[in-house]
């Protein structure tokens, strides 16, 4: 399909909006700026910034971005109307001393990045037609954000664009970031507000401008992961005594959960296609099992204690609810076991060993070795660059927003054991197991779940912050190199 592409460069490199990635209104509003100061009323323009409206929300690429410390400085206030008025009344003593008092202390927060930031919107059969009026528009771009944020654009329609540098953006149900986008309707709402600031001041006063309308859309990252909902369980045995797996023997206890997890939507009642969803047979909207080994703190033993399940937003939170209630108590029944093993029960609010795996950090190793998704090997043996690159492809995750990518023949964790002893489901069988660990280039929210195993209680990472390497080799594999710094998240 083709993609009209708008790409925005700074000047300065520097963007003092409060949101990041610049809102795609955000430039909507520079383009409608740039069409009304130099072609105000070219009905071919007009006609490509209300066809430009009604596409869907764009893609937006944004390169890494940080922020500079705050600078306050002395700036007249809004409250300028006020003094208009009492002019317009002929009190102008007040009116002057109005002036003087109406000063207050701004803010300004800007972000430094280098790079362009792209919008792609999906094309319509007659946005081709619309294009030469969309040129010239981002052509008149001066300004994206605040008058000091001096930018250029360009816009071209590709058939199949090559993919934009920096961090991908996308719409979807599962973001947790809004950005205010452009509707039908908003350049309507754009020209009226513009005409009503012309005349506020009259000979009655001033009168005020209200603000234009705003819709938002919610996207999601590829540095972040999708929002989940999730509900931790502990293991007993049928005497309701505490129990636990071996930690090789993740792939079970998955398979034995997702078992309950089928189990528990044919008793609510779920429709056969919404229980094969969330079994993963079918779509995205998948009910994840994934056994949380006791690993990584001074008396680990590497078993396996509790289960986490994680659901995307995608799962309507009736069918979530539906499930989740009906696992307490939910019997673990190994393949063609005499009885069920273990049940799950509710894990205590603030456990520990769940917190760890759900927190915030920069750097990340393995619990669980990772498959990698594929072998990458020349004259025999092993390139770990070219297998950080496809490991993080297959996750969706740009090259560059991770700092470093290393390979461990060894874990690094306090009960963690070696990659041969995990059971593997036998078409991965024959693909390279090990453990890995990533630094990011900014804070990742866990769970984080890596590799062609994920779906099988492999592949499951935690916050390496006191961890210290062990004895043995690594394999590490800068998987930024020579790229350029515009990949960043």
């Amino acid at each position: 399909m083709a993609t009209v592409r708008i790409t925005v460069e700074w000047l300065d490199g520097t963007y003092h909006g409060l949101e990041w990635p610049p809102s795609p209104f955000r430039l909507y509003q520079a383009m409608i700026a740039g069409y009304a100061v130099h072609r105000r009323g070219d009905p071919e323009l007009e006609a490509a910034m209300r066809h430009l409206e009604t596409l869907p929300p764009p893609v937006v690429f944004a390169p890494v971005a940080e922020e500079r410390w705050p600078v306050r400085s002395s700036v007249p206030n809004n409250d300028g109307d006020i003094a208009f008025g009492l002019f317009a009344k002929g009190r102008d003593d007040e009116a002057r001393k109005h002036m003087r008092k109406a000063r207050s202390l701004r803010e300004r927060r800007a972000r430094e990045f280098r790079g362009v930031v792209t919008y792609e919107w999906e094309a319509e059969p007659e946005t081709a037609a619309h294009l030469p009026a969309l040129r010239t528009i981002a052509g008149s771009v001066s300004a994206v954000g605040h008058g000091m944020d001096t930018a250029v654009a360009r816009a071209a329609l590709f058939e199949r664009p090559a993919p934009a540098k920096g961090v991908r953006f996308t719409p979807s149900e599962d973001g947790v970031l809004r950005l205010d986008v452009p509707y039908p309707g908003a350049f309507d709402a754009l020209e009226e507000r513009f005409r009503r600031f012309r005349s506020r001041v009259g000979a009655l006063g001033v009168s005020g401008v209200p603000e234009v309308p705003r819709q938002s859309a919610e996207y999601a990252s590829n540095l972040k992961p999708p929002p989940v909902r999730r509900e931790a369980f502990r293991l007993l045995d049928m005497r309701d005594n505490p129990f636990a797996f071996e930690g090789t023997r993740a792939m079970e206890v998955a398979a034995m959960t997702r078992h309950a997890v089928g189990i528990a939507a044919h008793r609510a009642g779920l429709d056969p296609v919404t229980v094969s969803e969330l079994m993963g047979h079918r779509g995205g909207r998948r009910i994840r099992a994934q056994p949380l080994p006791d690993i990584g703190h001074l008396h680990a033993d590497g078993r396996i204690r509790r289960v986490l399940l994680t659901a995307p937003k995608s799962v309507r939170e009736e069918d979530w609810l539906d499930v989740v209630t009906r696992m307490v108590g939910a019997e673990l029944v190994p393949p063609g076991g005499a009885g069920p093993a273990g049940i799950l029960v509710p894990a205590e609010e603030g456990d520990s060993i769940v917190a760890r795996y759900c927190c915030r950090s920069a750097a990340w190793t393995t619990a669980t070795p990772v498959v990698l998704p594929g072998r990458d090997c020349r004259r025999g043996r092993p390139r770990p660059a070219r297998s950080a690159c496809r490991l993080l492809r297959h996750a969706g995750i740009p090259e560059g927003l991770a700092e470093e990518v290393t390979m461990e023949p060894a874990g690094l964790l306090t009960g963690s054991a070696a990659p041969k002893l995990y059971r593997r489901p036998r078409h991965l069988s024959d693909w390279p197991c090990t453990h890995v660990s990533v630094r990011w280039r900014s804070p990742f929210a866990g769970p984080l779940v890596l590799g062609a195993g994920a779906g099988y209680g492999l592949g499951l990472f935690l916050p390496m912050d006191d961890c210290r390497s062990t004895a043995g080799a690594s394999m590490a594999a800068d998987v930024t190199g020579s790229r350029e710094s515009g990949n960043g998240p």
